[in-house]
């Protein structure tokens, strides 16, 4: 049985300052994603919130946005699993081998409401 990754990212759009946009640093998501493909695991994304993980504008061009992450704008697909990602209600950790964190300002951890412990306490019981 292959390896399952949740992926966690931010849903947050901006700062405090409304006028200040930021959100998922793309590479950060895709980077491991390319290397846990490589390996065969299965790959899920979730978000504190569910639904839309916004991108960081910055993290959008060059010399942030590479190859890894140009990839991952490529398709409607792709960029539809960050249009609606499973919220923690949708997910149960102890179905994956691991949990990544991505980067990205302003990840806010409040709305997971414990579900990251949940998570990593329930990966370690299996272990």
């Amino acid at each position: 049985m292959a390896k399952r990754i949740l992926h966690v990212v931010s849903n947050v759009g901006h700062y405090a300052d409304p006028t200040q946009p930021t959100g998922l640093w793309l590479s950060e998501l895709t980077h491991a994603h390319d290397v846990f493909a490589a390996k065969g695991y299965s790959q899920a994304i979730m978000s504190p919130k569910g639904g839309v993980s916004p991108l960081e504008p910055r993290a959008l061009r060059w010399p942030l946005l590479d190859a890894s992450a140009k990839a991952g704008l490529i398709g409607p697909s792709r960029m539809a699993l960050l249009q609606a990602t499973a919220g923690p209600s949708e997910i149960d950790p102890t179905d994956f081998d691991a949990i990544y964190f991505t980067g990205g300002h302003a990840v806010d951890p409040r709305p997971f409401a414990g579900a990251p412990e949940v998570g990593v306490s329930g990966l370690r019981s299996r272990r």
